[in-house]
């Protein structure tokens, strides 16, 4: 599987095995989801594909996938929800979410594919079938016929916007489960109901803040899926007046009616209330679009969506419980949004490849929140969480561009000064095989992992669906992955998944209880470096084989390549063995403080870049790690870099930091860029210049490019023009001196070096 030799996918896939293996021995009862995002193949530059949430390419894609899905994996009896997705800040309505929904118990949601429209399709329908519709609905659900209210546009229109009816499941007094209606008064029987303004869903625009207050609400019947079906043994049945706050509503858009269900609590009533609606539009012959609210959670049905997100359309994959389902789902998933027009790479504009920037996010759990193995066992959690911590490769190798404490997923470490003390205080409670109830899982951890501003959301470990005391209906026994960036193919992607489930089989045998470890500047320098990420993730592949799970180095080649790319190597004068390389590092963008807000996203600084530079066959001095070089010299734009040792021979690392391009706004701006970077190897010994390169920023002019490369040879050839070696120069006479600073002890900061004041 691409990029994989057969070979090398056969190893894969013998391993995934062994890990399910492990995990059923163990009863580990793991599933595993993801957030795959994808960008449009065609118009990777519109702003919808860059950095808007909503447009219309992307909503007509969204439909596309969402019935190509339906009919690849064979979902029989599926149900196509076109529902309301979140409503972030800045934002007037709630986004879409194209839902398909089945049961697991194999019994049909929605039989008759016919009774749902084609999205896209108008079918010419009025109002007047509209009225019909929600008339035949109310017979099928023993309402009075009464309880149907007309709505209307201010201002009064030629005809309705559409028909609404008060609906909730309820229990009489004998224990019987019935539909019930209320009128709302002022606006029942001679009343008028006119929506609030605005284009979305009628179920979004009823001004339920000008209800008057019941005396009280009525409580909806919570009926598990398996309870016997609602009969409508009680025809004409009235709640009390204004006591149901959820309305099912009908009307018609783009020539199709439109169904908006509420809320609904329970699966039982939600299967019997689109029962009713199948049954409505088989007999009217009305194709009808099902949006609003979908079902509830955790209640034996499940499914998928897709979503729109800034500059990307994120699908929200239903989990799977093996190797071989995970697999085949995601081989499914990639092949279809491929045949939508959809791809999950782009290019930056110097040619540089970059997953899709809407990232990738893996969630662990269970079938259930009771069989969660996060919280069946909380020392799992603690592992991960203690085991991704002492490893900052897992941090950065599968991230996108935006790390750091002010990214989406910071690490505990990047947060507060205090956060590793407090986790290691919250882990005393979390001891092996000890059983921890999950709200106190949830009051241990949430305060901790969270980002700089308190959201749980934004944390690399994301525990905001796994018990939230606050959130009963998130309460849903999930762990997210939030550091993962969308690989270019689905057998990255695999792979990833394949780590996360080996870690997983591991620390269940084997909890991972060690202290946190403080890196202090080291994760701000050393681990910015690929080298040093490099030998990081090999301890982790050494864990992971003494544990019986040999992951092989060249599985995660793609991931280093694409990640911190080879800008250029080449090969000194005095030997030929003896080779400069200029390489990708890390590089966090910090937020922009006192931006203006009220958008979707958050403004950032990526005005800075970090090169990693790697000497080898540079003899002469003793191997000794982390020794400074003491005969050859790097300078960059005439500063000296301060080479260390890898502790191999004639092998030494360090690494510069820069202003890439002028910060508008961001942090320091009064210093000017440092682009492009002359690069030169000295001799200290014999004061002889070895070779050299310099480093664009821009094209050899120093233009920025106007555009994005349109295919990937013109991202290859521009990529490769990052790099132009340089045949003479002079040497500098003398030599700059080292300048060290404690905090950087890898990193020559040309900002140190070159700062130039405002006055």
């Amino acid at each position: 599987m691409d990029p994989y030799s057969p070979e090398q996918w056969q190893a894969i896939n013998r391993l995934g095995h062994t890990v399910d293996q492990a995990l059923q021995q163990g009863e580990v009862q793991l599933t595993m989801g993801g957030e795959p995002t994808y960008v449009s193949a065609q118009n990777p530059q519109d702003p919808q594909w860059r950095y808007a949430a909503l447009g219309v390419e992307k909503r007509q894609r969204a439909g596309q996938l969402l019935q190509r899905l339906q009919h690849r994996l064979a979902l029989t009896g599926s149900l196509r929800h076109h529902g309301l997705g979140k409503l972030y800040p800045g934002e007037a309505t709630p986004r879409w979410a194209l839902g398909c929904f089945w049961r697991e118990d194999g019994e049909p949601l929605w039989r008759n594919p016919a009774g749902l429209a084609q999205d896209g399709k108008s079918y010419g329908h009025t109002w007047e079938q509209a009225h019909a519709f929600m008339k035949e609905l109310a017979n099928c659900l023993a309402l009075p016929q009464g309880a149907i209210l007309t709505a209307w546009e201010p201002e009064t229109a030629a005809q309705p916007v559409g028909y609404v009816v008060p609906l909730l499941t309820v229990q009489s007094v004998e224990g019987e489960p019935y539909w019930a209606s209320c009128r709302w008064q002022p606006w029942g029987e001679t009343g008028h109901l006119t929506v609030l303004p605005g284009d979305s869903p009628l179920g979004m625009r009823l001004p339920l803040g000008d209800l008057p207050m019941a005396a009280a609400l009525w409580p909806e019947a919570h009926l598990d899926l398996h309870s016997d079906p609602i009969r409508p043994q009680r025809p004409g049945a009235w709640a009390p007046d204004n006591s149901i706050r959820l309305a099912l509503c009908v009307e018609v858009r783009q020539g199709t009616v439109q169904v908006f269900l509420p809320p609904i609590a329970s699966a039982r009533s939600f299967v019997d209330v689109v029962t009713a609606l199948e049954a409505t539009a088989e007999s009217l012959d009305i194709p009808i679009h099902l949006e609003g609210y979908g079902p509830p959670g955790n209640q034996g049905i499940i499914g998928f969506q897709l979503t729109p997100d800034p500059g990307v359309l994120e699908v929200n994959i239903h989990p799977a419980r093996t190797w071989g389902e995970l697999v085949g789902l995601h081989q499914a998933l990639d092949q279809e949004a491929q045949a939508c027009g959809l791809i999950s790479h782009r290019y930056g504009g110097d040619g540089r490849p970059l997953g899709t920037g809407g990232g990738a996010h893996i969630t662990l759990g269970g079938d259930r929140p009771d069989t969660s193995p996060l919280l069946r066992r909380p020392d799992l959690l603690r592992s991960l969480i203690t085991y991704w911590q002492h490893h900052p490769s897992l941090s950065y190798l599968f991230a996108g561009e935006y790390i750091g404490p002010t990214s989406q997923s910071p690490r505990p470490d990047e947060g507060r000064a205090d956060t590793l003390y407090e986790l290691e205080v919250a882990f005393l409670s979390l001891t092996p095989r000890q059983p921890v109830p999950p709200a106190i899982v949830d009051r241990l951890l949430g305060p901790l992992l969270v980002d700089g501003t308190g959201n749980t959301h934004r944390a690399a470990l994301c525990i905001d669906k796994l018990y939230p005391q606050a959130n009963p209906q998130m309460q849903l026994g999930l762990l997210e992955f939030r550091g993962f960036e969308m690989p270019a193919t689905t057998g990255l992607r695999l792979v990833q998944m394949l780590l996360v489930r080996s870690l997983v089989a591991w620390f269940w045998q084997q909890p991972y209880t060690h202290p946190l470890r403080r890196w202090g500047p080291d994760l701000r320098d050393r681990y910015r470096l690929p080298y040093h990420l490099e030998q990081d993730f090999a301890q982790v592949q050494r864990d992971l084989a003494g544990a019986g799970f040999p992951l092989e180095a060249d599985w995660f080649l793609p991931f280093w390549q694409r990640r911190m790319p080879c800008y250029g190597q080449i090969s000194l004068l005095d030997n030929p063995a003896r080779q400069l390389e200029l390489r990708a590092a890390l590089e966090p963008w910090p937020v922009v403080g006192d931006a203006a807000g009220g958008g979707t996203s958050r403004p950032v600084d990526n005005s800075l870049e970090r090169i990693q530079v790697r000497l080898t066959g540079a003899i002469g001095d003793p191997p000794q790690r982390d020794q400074l070089a003491k005969r050859y010299a790097v300078l960059c734009n005439g500063h000296r870099l301060p080479l260390r040792s890898t502790g191999r021979v004639g092998e030494y690392v360090a690494a510069v930091r820069f202003r890439a391009r002028a910060a508008a706004p961001g942090d320091h701006g009064a210093i000017a860029p440092h682009a492009p970077l002359t690069f030169a190897v000295i001799d200290t010994w014999q004061q002889r210049w070895l070779g050299g390169a310099i480093y664009h920023v821009h094209d050899r002019q120093g233009h920025p490019y106007p555009d994005f490369p349109s295919t990937p040879e013109a991202a290859v050839a521009r990529f490769r023009d990052r790099c132009e070696p340089l045949s003479a120069a002079p040497t500098p006479q003398p030599l700059p001196p080292l300048v060290l600073h404690p905090e950087t002890p890898w990193t020559l900061d040309l900002r140190l070096s070159t700062a130039r004041s405002p006055h």
